[in-house]
C-alpha cells in the first residue's frame, strides 16, 4: 500500500508527477472545507508551502514521518513539534536562490533609480520634473549582503563580479569564509559603509527587527535597504519613518508582517519604498525546483534514506 502524502497548496504538476510514482498525493481542500488538524489524521507525510503547521495539527497526524517545505524559510512549522515527536523537516535551501538573488538586484535597481515612484506618479497623472526621479549608479558602490546562504552568495556575485561594486558580508555561521566578500565580524561596520544593504536570514529569535530603531541611525542616510527574507526582520514602521525623514534613501520589501501584503499596508505609496507580495521566489523554474526538491526529499524519507535537505538533524540520530 502506498504511502499517503498531504499537499497543502498549489505546486508544480513536476512535484505532483514525483510524488504520484511512489506515493498517494492528496490536495487538501482548505480550511473551510477541512480544517487542517483533520485534513493530516493518517498521512505519513506533508508537502507544505505557507500553511500554518502548529504542535497540535504535528500532533494530530499520529503517521507522520516527514514534513518537506516547498521553500527556505520553515517558520510556519513548529520545529519543536515535529523533532519531539520524531517527525523530520526538510526544505529546498538551493531551489529558489539564484529567484531570490534576482529579484533583490531588481529591488535595489528599481529603488535606486526610483522606478516605482516614477510609474505610480505617472498612473495618476501627477508626473514631476525629471529632477526629481534622479537615481544612482550601483556601479563601484558598497554592498553589504546580510546572511551568506545560497542567494546571498549569488548576490554577491552579481554584484560583485556583474557590476563592480565592493561587496561586504556579515553571517557569524558562515564557514569557510568566501573569497571577494570583506567579512563583518559585527554588523555595525557593515551598517555604517554600505550604500546598499540587502536581507537574507531566516526569522528567529535573533533576527526579529535586527534593522530597527537602534540599526538604522547606524546607516548612511544615503542608504537603500532591501528584504527578500522575512518579514519581521525589518522594523517596517521605523524604516518607513526613516525615509519620511530622509535618514534612509528608500527600501525595497518582499516581505512584511502581515502577510497576505494589502493595499492597506501604511508604506504602500510611500514615495521611494517599493512593496513586491513574496513574490522574490516565485518563477516558473524556483517553483519547478521547490516542488521537485520536496518531493523527492519526502520519497527518500519514506523509503527509509536519507533527505538531502534535513532541517532538524537531530532526529536523524534517533
Amino acid at each position: 500500500m502506498k504511502p499517503t502524502v498531504l499537499v497543502t497548496e498549489n505546486i508544480h504538476q513536476a512535484g505532483w508527477d514525483i510524488l504520484k510514482a511512489e506515493a498517494e498525493a492528496l490536495a487538501w481542500p482548505g480550511q473551510e472545507k477541512q480544517p487542517l488538524v483533520e485534513a493530516v489524521r493518517g498521512v505519513e507525510a506533508i508537502l507544505v508551502r505557507v500553511a500554518k503547521l502548529t504542535p497540535e495539527v504535528i500532533q494530530a497526524a499520529a503517521h507522520l514521518k516527514v514534513i518537506g517545505k516547498h521553500g527556505v524559510g520553515y517558520d510556519n512549522i513548529n520545529i519543536p513539534a515535529a523533532t519531539a515527536r520524531g517527525v523530520l523537516v526538510t526544505n529546498t535551501p538551493l531551489a529558489n536562490s539564484t529567484s531570490v538573488a534576482e529579484h533583490a538586484l531588481a529591488l535595489l535597481l528599481a529603488v535606486a533609480r526610483r522606478i516605482g515612484e516614477s510609474d505610480r506618479d505617472l498612473a495618476r497623472g501627477a508626473m514631476r520634473t525629471q529632477k526629481v526621479y534622479q537615481g544612482l549608479e550601483l556601479s563601484g558602490k558598497v554592498v553589504g549582503i546580510i546572511g551568506l546562504g545560497s542567494a546571498g552568495m549569488r548576490l554577491a556575485g552579481m554584484t560583485g563580479k556583474g557590476l563592480g561594486m565592493r561587496v561586504l558580508g556579515f553571517d557569524p555561521y558562515k564557514e569557510p569564509w568566501p573569497d571577494g566578500i570583506e567579512r563583518c565580524t559585527d554588523l555595525d561596520p557593515l551598517l555604517r559603509q554600505a550604500d546598499f544593504i540587502s536581507i537574507h536570514v531566516p526569522l528567529t529569535k535573533e533576527t526579529t527587527n535586527l534593522i530597527g530603531k537602534e540599526a538604522l541611525p547606524k546607516m548612511k542616510p544615503t542608504a537603500i535597504l532591501v528584504n527578500t527574507a522575512r518579514g519581521g526582520i525589518v522594523d517596517e514602521a521605523a524604516a518607513g519613518e526613516a525615509v519620511k525623514a530622509g535618514r534612509l534613501a528608500g527600501a525595497g520589501l518582499d516581505v512584511v508582517v502581515d502577510e497576505p501584503l494589502k493595499p492597506s499596508h501604511p508604506l504602500n505609496g510611500v514615495p521611494n519604498i517599493i512593496l513586491t507580495p513574496h513574490m522574490a521566489g516565485v518563477t516558473e523554474e524556483a517553483m519547478m525546483r521547490m516542488a521537485q526538491d520536496s518531493a523527492e526529499d519526502i520519497l527518500r524519507v519514506l523509503r527509509g534514506e536519507t533527505p538531502k535537505f534535513p532541517v532538524n538533524r537531530e532526529v536523524l540520530k534517533k
